[in-house]
């Protein structure tokens, strides 16, 4: 009993704290309005936001003051918790939570944390009314068990977001071509590992790096999974939730990747190596495949062009093992789940709040969030917007840090404009997003929203199934468990509420549907 007295004691005292957070907005008072505002980095590095022209231009425009506060991602889950307990919420948050989005948000949403949004966008936001009340798909994304909107998002202008990339001159250097399916990706790897592709007579090439997130290790490894039509989230088969490392075709996928591991196919310091080894490994000619973000991964072309002769880094079709067809469910989808803002049940003035973030979504706030200040961050060519020099060309930083360190695609509510997508990427990237968009990526699984009992159980039981599920895919990598005693190991998932919590996630996509 005291195990599940100490949770609702928790959601009592919660929604004591958040008790008027369902009266009705208050009305303006006219003048500027200072807001403070908790936010999660875009990246991770030291911004000066008293200094940013573009957020002085977004203040002025809207009689707001914004008093920021950026928190690592490192610990954003930690910081967020800590807040919506103590009840003591600034202003406006702009938190997620990966995978899962806004769930949380939503699910103190519906306890009183943060105010519901339709009718200050009906009455104050006519552009956020247009981006969200009016599109039927973004609407129903963000909606809450209790059918109201919690949540202002970042909405996305292109869904392809990560893919898989390989190096042509060492395919060129060891006469193999672009692999298609899991063995041949083998025997490339075998030959990048064993025949020198970057010349220089030592041993000392890595076949194929991966970038964690955080602790993830898995956040760009699992793309392998969907070779084998498993997957390691949850995922949708002919209507049925299913988690996906409890499918035997999981399996597969762990036997393949311990299997590259073992012959030292993949990075052996894929768990513990900090830093940067995307850009590390491959500036020192040393990675040769790598699956990640389309226009960062393209550039490394352009910056180790003058390093690197012959430097040749390309995109490749998803690779193909038990699976029917080359695919994978890896995307940004309109509703980004990993940007957005959310006004707190105590905010001084939920009117000039909800007007400043529909500001943000108008055309001139857009270009303030997008591009910053014009000759200084860009310049218009042709009526277009053109980032200048202090972005694209920044001796300091690449280019997504230049724009984050100017104020620009900060993980707020805003609309990322198409031209940005443009310039983020060059010619590689661009042509290697419109053929996953065309070719490979499938739909992923939906954005779903749960009740506050609902909750409960997943806060009490999914935290517990992820950790053991990373722990045993980890040690299954590295061959700390033998492949076949994992069937066992992982049927110890029903054993943690597995079965409960897949039937409160069917519910919840059932009501969705």
């Amino acid at each position: 009993m005291k195990k599940s007295l100490i949770p609702l004691l928790m959601v009592m005292t919660i929604g004591s704290a958040f008790a008027a957070g369902n009266q009705e907005a208050a009305v303006s008072s006219g003048g500027t309005v200072d807001l403070d505002v908790w936010a999660v980095k875009a990246a991770e590095l030291q911004v000066d936001t008293e200094s940013l022209a573009n957020w002085k231009g977004i203040e002025e425009a809207t009689g707001t003051s914004l008093n920021w506060q950026l928190i690592s991602t490192e610990v954003k889950d930690e910081q967020f918790n800590l807040i919506m307990t103590s009840g003591n919420l600034p202003d406006v948050m702009a938190y997620y939570e990966g995978k899962s989005g806004f769930s949380s948000v939503n699910k103190f949403g519906t306890q009183g944390a943060f105010l519901p949004l339709e009718d200050l966008i009906r009455e104050h936001a006519p552009n956020l009314k247009a981006a969200i009340l009016d599109d039927p798909k973004v609407r129903e994304s963000l909606m809450a068990s209790d059918g109201n909107i919690y949540y202002i998002p970042m909405l996305s202008a292109l869904n392809a977001a990560r893919g898989w990339f390989i190096r042509y001159d060492w395919l060129e250097a060891v006469g193999k071509d672009v692999p298609t399916t899991t063995d041949e990706l083998y025997e490339v790897l075998l030959a990048f590992k064993n025949e020198d592709p970057n010349g220089n007579g030592e041993a000392d090439e890595i076949p194929m790096i991966f970038r964690r997130r955080g602790d993830d290790a898995f956040y760009n490894l699992g793309a392998l999974a969907y070779a084998f039509d498993a997957d390691t989230g949850w995922v949708l088969r002919n209507g049925k939730v299913v988690y996906g490392p409890s499918e035997p075709q999981y399996l597969d996928f762990l036997k393949y990747i311990a299997k590259l591991y073992k012959e030292k196919l993949i990075d052996q310091e894929i768990l513990t190596r900090p830093g940067n080894p995307r850009n590390d490994l491959l500036g020192k000619d040393q990675a040769g495949a790598i699956h990640d973000w389309f226009a960062s991964t393209a550039s490394l072309n352009d910056t180790l062009a003058s390093d690197i002769p012959g430097f040749n880094l390309r995109h490749m079709a998803p690779p193909v093992g038990t699976a029917d067809r080359p695919f994978t469910r890896i995307q940004m989808s309109k509703v980004r789940g990993d940007g957005g803002w959310s006004i707190s049940h105590s905010n001084p003035d939920p009117i000039a709040t909800i007007k400043m973030m529909d500001y943000i979504f108008s055309p001139e706030g857009s270009r303030y969030v997008n591009f910053g200040v014009e000759n200084d961050t860009y310049v218009l060519e042709g009526g277009k917007p053109l980032y200048t020099d202090k972005i694209t060309k920044n001796p300091d930083m690449g280019f997504h840090e230049a724009l984050v360190t100017n104020g620009m695609q900060w993980k707020i509510g805003l609309q990322q404009d198409i031209e940005y997508e443009k310039q983020f990427a060059n010619a590689i990237a661009t042509a290697a997003r419109i053929d996953y968009m065309d070719n490979f990526i499938e739909e992923e699984f939906p954005i779903l929203s749960f009740t506050e009992d609902e909750q409960m159980v997943i806060d009490d039981k999914l935290s517990q199934i992820n950790l053991y599920t990373a722990e045993m895919s980890s040690r299954a990598l590295i061959g700390a468990d033998k492949t076949a005693d994992l069937t066992k190991i992982f049927a110890e998932l029903n054993n943690m509420g597995l079965k409960e919590v897949t039937a409160i996630y069917q519910a919840a996509y059932d009501r969705k549907k």
